[in-house]
């Protein structure tokens, strides 16, 4: 039973939350088992490691590697575990909101190369301004594996002007997204930066004004593979009260702070 005081305290406090087995063991082996049943369909093998099965894919063919990628995010079996009744219900009290969007269910696949690790930002393109983000790895995450930096408290001053032009260290860099979205250094070096080390299966609630980041794989033989979903609730969605508003509020251009309720 989870205790919801405790959450929205935490929440309110540090801008995140960490909940302990967010998802069972059970969950993860279905999980894994239908990551790795996908990627045999690309190419059988008898590899029942989902870390070695994906740098075989991924020296097979980095197109169908990367297709699997994108589809991986409209698995059922990988959906029905991050829409936990428990979840759903405490997003509905801690937003006061009788009904609850699934934003942007994702898989986030991090390996060697760390070509695709995120400075640090703040979750925006959402339904509604404020969301509570939901991370889950499904193997742990530490200081040799990367994982999920949060810059504590960050969260309390509301949202902070964002530029999708990369930083002048990034210029010379190959992105592989035009849409990077960033925020001046000055702005989250004033908090204090915790690198998380977070057990498979566990769950970081967080809200939407956090400002968060990547931090770096050394391991060279594994890969860091992470389940998320944002939870919008109904409060203050433009959408839905604008008939010139776009579905999902954009990255840029808007003051995220005047939809608050």
């Amino acid at each position: 039973m989870w205790n919801y005081k405790k959450i929205s305290d935490g929440l309110n406090k540090n801008g995140y939350f960490v909940i302990k087995n967010y998802l069972s063991s059970k969950d993860l082996n279905i999980i894994k088992k239908s990551l790795i049943d996908s990627l045999n369909y690309i190419q059988p093998s008898k590899e029942k490691n989902l870390q070695k099965k994906y740098y075989e894919i991924k020296k097979f063919n980095k197109k169908l590697k990367g297709n699997w990628y994108d589809i991986s995010k409209y698995n059922i079996d990988l959906l029905k575990t991050l829409h936990k009744n428990e979840m759903i219900e405490f997003v509905k009290k801690y937003f006061d909101s009788k009904v609850v969007y699934s934003g942007r269910p994702a898989i986030h696949v991090h390996d060697k190369t760390n070509d695709r690790n995120l400075l640090p930002h703040q979750e925006t393109n959402q339904f509604a301004a404020y969301t509570l983000g939901l991370w889950i790895p499904i193997f742990d995450t530490n200081e040799k594996t990367g994982g999920l930096t949060v810059y504590e408290k960050s969260h309390a001053e509301g949202f902070f002007k964002h530029s999708l032009t990369p930083p002048p260290s990034f210029k010379k860099k190959k992105l592989w997204t035009n849409k990077f979205t960033n925020i001046d250094e000055k702005i989250y070096k004033k908090y204090r930066k915790r690198n998380l080390s977070i057990k498979k299966g566990d769950g970081v609630i967080f809200i939407s004004s956090l400002i968060h980041s990547s931090f770096k794989n050394t391991d060279k033989k594994s890969v860091r593979i992470v389940i998320t979903e944002r939870f919008n609730p109904l409060k203050k969605l433009p959408y839905l009260q604008n008939v010139k508003a776009p579905m999902k509020i954009p990255y840029v251009g808007v003051d995220l702070n005047k939809i608050r309720d």
